[in-house]
């Protein structure tokens, strides 16, 4: 099922042909999103997030663009799934529609709201490293679509070579993420993963899975700067994405990985009530009130709650 704009269909066939012109060009921002039993997770925190990418994109947001609308459109989506017992992803696209306006380079936009089964179930594979081309570590790198071409060409290279999956490096070569989302490491020293200014995508589910387990006191993860050897030195690998679902790495190049302490992350993770996890989010913040802004320390962060990525977008949409 699949929601264009407002209106519902049960694929891009049905979709009158009109509308589908406003598709002919690559989208400018893409967001995923779970939803369990029907019912959507963290989506003020992706409301916020995705109203503040939209603002960097310098594109005309319409003004019914709030929470409640996107509220409403999710929940018409999920209504007309027959399954609500499973978990779902719902991948939101967003275009540029119409020409800008003379002596103006701003755009419209619409969206394409689209529902698939997710899997949670901790899925192994096998890892390679991706080196071909690298992910430039800054700011404009934690937005989605930035190296969203990077890591399908990881994906490629993975499979071509008999893996499932690469883990991207920056232009430091040091880890910057996976083509299956965020990685986390479990060393002797603790849980760690890249920190955002490595040039990883800033997502939703990354920072309430820090602010999870700092919280519940399951670990200390530490965002920080990974080279490559630590790699080779970890017991444990997994990769968490709200577009892949959970995934534990089972091998890379020789070195064969323990699944024990990440399954019960897994679990203690996957099946707390996602209420618990839409509170509090970690984030740096620079000099500017944006989202993707962040300061250059990798050692330090700020907690905020919600109400900052509200604060941030409010200001990102003054600028």
């Amino acid at each position: 099922m699949i929601n264009f704009n407002g209106e519902c269909f049960n694929n891009l066939k049905s979709v009158p042909e009109e509308l589908l012109l406003n598709l002919d060009s690559l989208p400018i921002h893409v967001n995923h999103i779970i939803a369990i039993k029907g019912k959507i997770s963290l989506l003020e925190s992706h409301y916020f997030s995705i109203m503040a990418s939209l603002r960097r994109f310098r594109v005309k947001i319409p003004m019914y663009y709030t929470l409640n609308f996107f509220q409403e459109q999710t929940d018409n989506l999920s209504k007309l799934e027959d399954n609500k017992e499973e978990l779902k992803k719902i991948t939101i696209k967003f275009y540029r529609t119409h020409n800008p306006a003379p002596n103006s380079a701003v755009t419209s936009i619409c969206f394409l709201m689209q529902i698939d089964d997710l899997y949670m179930g901790g899925e192994d594979i096998n890892l390679t490293l991706y080196k071909d081309h690298y992910v430039f570590a800054d700011e404009f790198s934690n937005l989605f679509q930035t190296n969203e071409s990077l890591r399908k060409l990881g994906q490629v290279f993975a499979y071509e070579n008999g893996f499932r999956a690469s883990l991207l490096l920056n232009h430091h070569k040091r880890l910057a993420e996976s083509t299956h989302g965020a990685v986390f490491l479990i060393l002797e020293e603790g849980i760690h993963t890249p920190a955002l200014t490595e040039g990883g995508v800033n997502s939703v589910i990354r920072h309430a899975l820090i602010e999870f387990l700092n919280n519940k006191n399951k670990a200390a993860v530490i965002e920080t700067e990974i080279p490559t050897f630590s790699i080779l030195q970890s017991r444990e690998i997994f990769l968490i994405s709200a577009e892949y679902g959970w995934t534990n790495v089972d091998q890379f190049r020789r070195k064969v990985f323990e699944k024990k302490e990440s399954e019960i992350i897994r679990k203690a993770y996957v099946f707390t009530p996602m209420a618990v996890l839409t509170f509090t989010v970690k984030i740096s913040v620079g000099s500017k009130c944006c989202p993707g802004s962040y300061t250059r320390s990798t050692k330090t962060t700020n907690t905020h709650s919600v109400k900052s990525y509200a604060k941030m977008a409010k200001c990102a949409l003054a600028s």
